[in-house]
């Protein structure tokens, strides 16, 4: 009779903490109508990627291209001086709740991409610029070498988004201090990078454009302390096309390439209401 009385006692007390954390979740976690902000830092990687170059005097495809992204080097002065906050590859996100669940979001992702210098690939295509390059291609293999090449988008490559978000799985710790949830979404955006682009020793204009698109989902966990700061990480993956890039300067010249990608964040931020 006792164990039976031990269990009924251990399986109230567990439903009692079940309906606890639920009120708790019910009261404290009613995020309708409210805004959150978040700032963070992001690492990416990118798969190999085609570069189509062509103007007047040439038409060039460069194959299976690397690059990789390019992070600052930590220092207090580059990460949260306000004057240099932005050098880093950075994130800006400002959100609205729909209801608990779902949530709609406006952002701007600063990645940057840099070809991996002096690697070898294979071109086809043509160049008609009098000089050591000038002639047909058909899959020989070129050094990417500064006198031949140089492509950059590390100013940046900059993914301005529109996402959906929903929020999952709440779970509260250390006395609800600290809320634990899910976060997925799905975004579209405009990119708009600043590209620096130097083919044979001819620079580019390297100014803002509008370059393409991108789509990506992604998934996160949200660390929610003292009900209003967050600390969230997420993983972003997608694809990323670029049909309009301002490869020289003029109109004539341009360039297309697209690739996938994988973006890694981490962000702090804050949920508050205006009325």
């Amino acid at each position: 009779m006792h164990r039976i009385i031990v269990i009924t006692l251990v399986l109230v007390c567990s439903v009692t903490d079940l309906l606890a954390q639920d009120t708790w979740n019910r009261q404290n976690l009613q995020r309708t109508g409210k805004f959150y902000l978040y700032w963070g830092w992001n690492r990416s990687w990118y798969t190999q990627s085609d570069i189509h170059l062509y103007g007047a005097d040439h038409d060039i495809v460069l194959k299976d291209v690397q690059a990789t992204d390019l992070p600052t080097p930590f220092s207090m002065e580059s990460y949260f001086y306000i004057t240099r906050i932005s050098i880093p590859q950075t994130n800006l996100k400002l959100g609205y709740y729909l209801n608990n669940k779902n949530s709609i979001a406006f952002g701007f992702d600063h990645m940057k991409y840099q070809v991996v210098e002096n690697q070898s690939v294979n071109v086809t295509g043509y160049i008609d610029r009098r000089g050591p390059y000038e002639g047909r291609y058909d899959g020989e293999e070129v050094q990417l070498s500064r006198e031949f090449l140089m492509y950059n988008h590390t100013d940046g490559l900059n993914y301005v988004f529109a996402e959906w978000n929903r929020h999952d799985f709440p779970v509260s710790l250390a006395r609800n201090k600290v809320v634990i949830s899910t976060e997925s979404g799905l975004s579209a955006a405009l990119l708009r990078p600043r590209s620096a682009v130097r083919f044979l020793k001819t620079q580019g204009p390297n100014v803002y454009h509008n370059a393409g698109y991108g789509v990506n989902g992604k998934i996160g966990v949200n660390f929610l302390l003292f009900k209003h700061l967050s600390i969230m990480t997420e993983l972003k993956g997608g694809f990323i096309n670029m049909p309009n890039i301002r490869a020289t300067a003029t109109k004539q010249g341009q360039a297309k390439q697209h690739f996938w990608f994988l973006q890694s964040n981490i962000l702090i931020g804050t949920t508050f209401g205006l009325w």
